[in-house]
């Protein structure tokens, strides 16, 4: 099935993103420490080339990919503090996405690595809450109930996040694939199961 829904163009950042109506989304969040300076120059190349691009085009496509697999290529070192390892602040990770439900938001996967997180998120057609929202809420509640129980303070997620808007079923179910999987490529367990932070 493939969506066609009005869109909306938006700026976050240095990103230019679409605001899709009733749209489906693959999210990944890294904790602000989670990856080395060269990488993170590297990922603000690849956002200043989104930039020239139309959104809605296959370049951007193939350039989003092309920011991801950098992106992944690091993230499951496991780099930085890694405070998602403790599983009091991955439960409150979990609680947020679970508690979009108010927002009449369904998260139906997700993954809760050690330095950062990926979710397929949502929104249902009546929910009034664009993206940008929704995601300020998750980062906001959960920095400050990681900060309060790890007794620090200052940020905990890096500003941008990636996004990309599921415009078919078969790349919806190519990213519930990869979320689930995620922990066995890291190599945090050997079968997704045993990953208690996975869904």
């Amino acid at each position: 099935m493939s969506f066609s829904p009005h869109t909306t163009r938006y700026t976050r950042g240095k990103l230019p993103h679409w605001e899709v109506q009733d749209g489906r989304y693959f999210v990944t969040v890294r904790c602000a420490d989670s990856l080395p300076l060269n990488v993170n120059e590297r990922l603000q190349e690849i956002h200043e080339s989104l930039r020239l691009v139309e959104p809605r085009s296959e370049s951007f496509a193939a350039l989003q990919r092309i920011y991801f697999r950098t992106l992944e290529k690091y993230l499951d070192t496991g780099a930085g503090e890694c405070r998602l390892r403790d599983n009091r602040a991955a439960q409150i990770v979990v609680s947020e996405l679970t508690g979009l439900e108010e927002w009449k938001i369904k998260v139906s996967h997700y993954s809760i690595m050690p330095n950062h997180w990926h979710a397929l998120i949502h929104p249902s057609a009546d929910c009034i809450h664009p993206l940008g929202k929704i995601m300020g809420r998750i980062k906001g509640r959960t920095a400050r109930g990681i900060n309060l129980l790890s007794g620090k303070t200052g940020p905990l997620w890096q500003r941008e996040w990636f996004d990309r808007w599921m415009r078919t079923d078969a790349e919806y179910e190519k990213c519930a694939r990869y979320i689930r999987n995620n922990p066995v490529k890291a190599g945090l367990v050997s079968n997704p199961d045993e990953h208690p932070w996975t869904k």
